[in-house]
Parts: C-alpha cells; sequence; structure tokens
C-alpha cells in the first residue's frame, strides 16, 4: 500500500512524463518479479 502511495505522489509530480512513470512502474514490477525469482530458485536448491 505504501508504494502504490509513492508512485501515486510521484505520477502526481510528472503527470506531463508519462514515459517516464510507465518506466518507473515496469522497473518496480521487474525488482518485484526478479526478486520473487530468486526466493523461489534459492529455496528450491
Amino acid at each position: 500500500m505504501q508504494l502504490l502511495i509513492i508512485i501515486y505522489l510521484k505520477s502526481k509530480r510528472m503527470n506531463s512524463n508519462w514515459k517516464g512513470i510507465v518506466l518507473y512502474i515496469i522497473r518496480i514490477i521487474e525488482m518485484l518479479l526478479t526478486g520473487a525469482a530468486g526466493g523461489a530458485l534459492a529455496s528450491g536448491l
């Protein structure tokens, strides 16, 4: 929830720069996916 608020505040500040917002969100999703994949691999091994 806190993360969503941070994203919202950042997007309000950069509401003219949609590409920046999209890239920012994609980067967060990639971090979550790689973190989850890394955790799954670590626990699998």
